[in-house]
């Protein structure tokens, strides 16, 4: 499936969230929004329509998606910082990754990042 049609459904989907509606509206929806993606073909493209769902709802309400990324569990100083940048609203998500040996990576909207960690700075000094 293109990325392009993805994007067909997540909007789609976003859309239909967006609605005001009843809980027998919404299951008879949702129902139907897993059908059309069997009858296509794509129900295995559904935690990527799903997750591109919530960026589109995200960027619509005028929030964030933020990872933060360290080597270790995030220290008080880091979860100080992430309250600096995090708005209510924001989603958060904390990720061990121990291949950046120290400091911190932080990624907004998977778009924007600022990597201050060690392995980047290995990376800079090496190249």
């Amino acid at each position: 499936m293109k990325k392009n049609n993805i994007k067909i459904y997540a909007k789609a989907l976003a859309e239909i969230i967006l609605k005001k509606i009843t809980p027998a509206e919404e299951k008879k929806i949702t129902d139907n929004f897993l059908k059309l993606l069997v009858k296509n073909g794509k129900e295995n493209k559904g935690v990527q329509i799903i997750a591109l769902t919530r960026e589109l709802l995200l960027k619509q309400g005028g929030n964030k998606k933020i990872i933060l990324e360290t080597a270790r569990k995030m220290t008080q100083s880091q979860k100080d910082l992430l309250k600096s940048v995090a708005k209510e609203g924001d989603v958060v998500q904390e990720k061990i990754n121990p291949e950046l040996i120290a400091g911190i990576k932080i990624i907004i909207n998977n778009e924007r990042q600022f990597d201050a960690s060690m392995l980047r700075k290995i990376q800079q000094t090496f190249k």
